[in-house]
């Protein structure tokens, strides 16, 4: 099981080994493996090629999962001190140099009829699953008779909706790996240029929690977020900064 926290190019190339090494030292190596699956993570300039364009498949894949799980995470925690409003619309600007990063990760479809089918269907089946649980909640949410639900109902609405909407995050991190099968992944300098924006925008946005958490000291959600978007940025700064080197 711990091999699957492995980038794929480490497993498909040593999996069998390092699942061998992990069985005959026990449960005592969990931890090490662990921390060493993270730091290869940190270190794309070290995976092997098994398959032409894998190293951008896959740093593109976990910079969009990166997206994912910030967003999800601010849907969750609010995020006053992160979200725009009237008076102060520049709260939002952090998002800028991560969206820039976002796209220019995405892989480039060819323009070539052929090419575009193949897309069109491989979007069509990943994100059908997810958009028609959201369409089933939107009914069923706009439905007369929900207006005042029960204790229980409005829980599981809740659960349901945290659920689609993580459902979805997953399928959209497929839908770029398969998507990276049929088009054209970006560049090594267009991958490290892109994490090079993620990472800006994370350490503005980490240090906009801070100050906010500073203010209000009492408040350990921010004191959370903060410590959260700062790895999240040091992370990805690292990881950037590597793949350079590629």
């Amino acid at each position: 099981m711990l091999i699957r926290l492995y980038p794929p190019a480490i497993r498909e190339r040593w999996g069998s080994d390092i699942a061998d090494e992990v069985d005959r030292a026990g449960p005592r190596s969990w931890f090490n493996t662990a921390v060493g699956a993270g730091k290869l993570w940190l270190h794309p300039s070290d995976w092997p090629e098994t398959v032409a364009g894998q190293t951008s498949r896959v740093v593109a894949t976990a910079l969009v999962a990166v997206g994912v799980v910030l967003t999800l995470s601010l849907r969750a925690a609010g995020a006053g001190p992160l979200t725009a409003n009237i008076d102060h619309p520049a709260s939002s600007a952090w998002l800028i140099p991560i969206l820039t990063g976002v796209v220019l990760a995405v892989p480039s479809p060819a323009l070539s009829v052929p090419v575009l089918g193949r897309l069109v269907a491989v979007a069509a089946r990943t994100l059908a699953p997810p958009g028609l649980l959201f369409a089933a909640l939107c009914l069923v949410a706009n439905l007369g008779s929900l207006d005042s639900p029960v204790c229980p109902v409005r829980v599981l609405l809740l659960v349901c909706y945290w659920v689609t909407l993580c459902f979805g995050g997953i399928r959209l991190c497929v839908l770029v790996a398969r998507a990276g099968r049929v088009v054209a992944m970006p560049s090594g300098p267009r991958l490290h240029l892109a994490l090079m924006f993620v990472a800006t925008g994370l350490a503005v946005a980490a240090v906009q929690s801070f100050a906010a958490a500073f203010r209000e000291p009492s408040e350990v959600g921010l004191a959370l977020m903060t410590c959260g978007l700062a790895t999240s940025a040091t992370a990805v700064l690292i990881a950037g900064m590597d793949l350079r080197r590629r």
